[in-house]
């Protein structure tokens, strides 16, 4: 079995490009069996879903998926609207969605259990993230005003490490699971989540310093060392890096921005040397 995994794709942002055909052709050049998407797909839920299904059409290889943050976001014009939801239904959505969701239908072929789940940022890839203030939280909506459309509504200064304590339970239960009925076959674990599990996948200039806080959470690279995860996948920072630090092997299969590409003008060529394929 063929497995590619790939994230940040932003196609409400990459317009010039025609991704279902180049994605469509791109699984049958890599012979994917099955293809997960690492979240950022588009912006909304709805929106993700709906490329999904269309891509379906497409191919034969098996669509599967896990939500970013831009999924979890509301659109402008539904802001202004009114007519958003709550990060959390948005999230629920992408996950009870039952033909595209890895958490739903998870993979176990073989040796291979792959698992995948939302992930949240906490700030604790920040080394002072207890310190950060407001000051820093609107310097970075500043810099990033897509932000406000998530609907946490009431601007907590909690509700981020709300989402990610959600999150990691729901991602420890998967592996919690894995491991009690295992009955002596000992199973190697992939993990797909969206944000990072480690600062070093992240850019080490002092210029990010501050916005490291908002990459992910260390406490999923926790997890993993607990329960001996042998391959986590993740996305997010549109840095595509890879390494391996206490017996996990961390991949970024972040698209990202058409401008950051290789090939600025030709997806295909681009998606073939994004895709992380796992054979299993």
């Amino acid at each position: 079995m063929r497995i590619g995994f790939i994230g940040d794709l932003h196609i409400d942002y990459n317009t010039h490009h025609d991704f279902l055909t180049a994605l469509a052709e791109a699984c049958n050049r890599l012979k994917l069996d099955t293809i997960v998407f690492c979240g950022d797909t588009l912006t909304g839920a709805e929106q993700a879903l709906t490329f999904y299904a269309k891509l379906r059409s497409r191919t034969n290889t098996k669509v599967l998926q896990i939500p970013g943050n831009h999924e979890l976001y509301c659109l402008p014009e539904q802001s202004k609207n009114k007519l958003c939801l709550d990060a959390d239904e948005y999230m629920d959505l992408m996950l009870n969605d039952e033909r595209t969701s890895l958490f739903k239908n998870p993979i176990v072929h073989g040796q291979w259990c792959i698992i995948g789940g939302p992930s949240w940022y906490d700030y604790s890839l920040h080394r002072n993230y207890r310190r950060m203030d407001a000051l820093a939280k609107r310097r970075f909506l500043h810099r990033n005003p897509e932000y406000k459309y998530l609907q946490d509504k009431k601007e907590s200064p909690f509700i981020n490490e709300k989402i990610t304590a959600k999150s990691l339970m729901l991602m420890e239960r998967q592996l919690r699971t894995i491991r009690e009925r295992e009955n002596g076959k000992h199973y190697k674990i992939c993990s797909v989540i969206h944000m990072l599990p480690l600062a070093e996948m992240y850019k080490s200039s002092h210029v990010w310093a501050t916005t490291v806080a908002f990459m992910g959470s260390k406490y999923y690279a926790e997890l993993y060392e607990t329960y001996g995860v042998d391959l986590c996948i993740c996305a997010h920072s549109h840095i595509r890096r890879s390494l391996t630090k206490n017996g996990t092997t961390y991949v970024n299969v972040s698209l990202g921005h058409n401008f950051k590409w290789k090939h600025k003008t030709n997806l295909y060529s681009e998606l073939l040397e994004t895709i992380y394929v796992l054979e299993i």
